[in-house]
């Protein structure tokens, strides 16, 4: 297949850049830099403007030799959300203080992550016999550089009008890529990787900054949340996944014969990508001395508290929560209760992570009717925690 032809025309009108070029007052310089941004953000390939980067760290920062070693190990990725500012200075051949003190800001970030890579690249080739082995996490990253490739095109299209934020399904981008390569595991790079993004998204709602009032000009305040909103659902959708693995799973074999079996009927929800939940492996459930259980029709938040519990797992027979069909078995009835979540997106926050402690003095800071549970779980409910 014939290659395409490199782009000639442009969308959007290109600045005059050797009228901008011969502005020497600082004011000045600052709105013409301005005037130039929207069109070498969307006009300008990412890749073109970060190898402009690079070589501006490189031979114009004035960094320590050892700094700039360890920034310019970051992949291209960690620079495109800076590298416009890069591009527009080596075209007009300035850069105005504040947009100097923008990536001076941005360095310390730089230096961290590269330091990361580089400390990475040291342990594998210390421990390598023959020849260098790549790490899993840097062969991980290298699996997913074009799916995030392929969203920060998308960010443009979005920026420039052309993309919906509806239309954006990260989630189901992971699910296909490749074939579906990505797992939890890919996820939780993928989630780091947006974290400066999502930072800067609310610096950008903030909206007390003067560099980003200039710089994010062009951003109505809707479009300033729904830019946030886009690494939210990247987030979410990371979370979904990196919560479905550990559903999914393959059950281990402590009492792997009886446990099985005793699920094997059971019903439940494996994920609610809305939320950013998953339920927790159906075997952990079996002798538990506690589970929480959570329904995403009724928006009920429920606890099992086992009627006779092994506080100290010594695995005492009849000690726990037992299963038989779809329905959990051995609970204090009395203990046992749920309430109604007003406002789930907000609240179901409060169950997660490991502190029992931290799950029941959030339900008991639910301001609603107690009710008592049933037992009987079915393809809605959410098994969140299991204690």
């Amino acid at each position: 297949m014939a290659k395409r032809k490199a782009k000639n025309v442009y969308f959007t009108p290109e600045p005059d850049w050797k009228k901008h070029s011969a502005v020497t007052d600082p004011e000045l310089q600052i709105k013409c830099f301005r005037d130039c941004e929207y069109f070498a953000r969307t006009e300008i390939a990412d890749k073109k403007k970060v190898e402009v980067c690079r070589t501006w760290i490189k031979e114009k920062s004035g960094w320590d030799k050892n700094e700039i070693q360890s920034v310019l190990k970051n992949p291209d990725w960690a620079f495109t959300s800076s590298a416009t500012n890069f591009y527009i200075s080596e075209k007009l051949g300035y850069m105005p203080e504040q947009v100097l003190n923008h990536i001076q800001s941005r360095k310390a970030s730089w230096l961290e992550s590269g330091a990361k890579i580089i400390e990475e690249k040291a342990v594998a080739v210390a421990t390598a016999k023959e020849k260098p082995v790549i790490s899993i996490q840097q062969r991980m990253r290298e699996q997913v550089e074009n799916l995030l490739g392929d969203w920060e095109g998308k960010l443009d299209d979005f920026i420039a009008g052309e993309q919906t934020l509806p239309a954006f399904d990260p989630y189901k981008d992971m699910q296909v890529y490749e074939g579906g390569i990505v797992k939890p595991a890919h996820a939780k790079i993928i989630r780091d990787s947006v974290e400066p993004q999502i930072v800067e998204a609310h610096e950008i709602i903030a909206w007390d900054c003067e560099q980003i009032r200039e710089g994010y000009s062009f951003m109505t305040p809707k479009f300033r949340k729904d830019y946030l909103k886009w690494f939210q659902k990247i987030q979410t959708a990371c979370d979904t996944l990196i919560e479905t693995g550990k559903a999914t799973r393959k059950p281990r074999k402590k009492r792997s014969v009886s446990k099985e079996k005793m699920i094997s009927k059971l019903k439940f929800q494996v994920n609610e990508s809305t939320l950013g939940i998953a339920s927790i492996p159906a075997e952990e459930v079996v002798y538990a001395n506690e589970v929480w259980v959570y329904n995403t029709k009724s928006r009920k938040i429920g606890v099992y508290k086992a009627s006779n519990p092994d506080p100290r797992n010594m695995k005492r027979e009849g000690a726990g929560l037992t299963v038989k069909g779809t329905t959990i078995l051995d609970f204090d009835t009395n203990a046992s209760v749920q309430k109604t979540l007003r406002k789930p997106t907000e609240q179901i926050k409060n169950w997660t992570g490991t502190a029992k402690t931290k799950f029941n003095k959030a339900f008991d800071e639910i301001k609603a009717v107690e009710t008592k549970l049933t037992g009987r779980l079915n393809d809605t409910t959410i098994i969140l925690k299991a204690f």
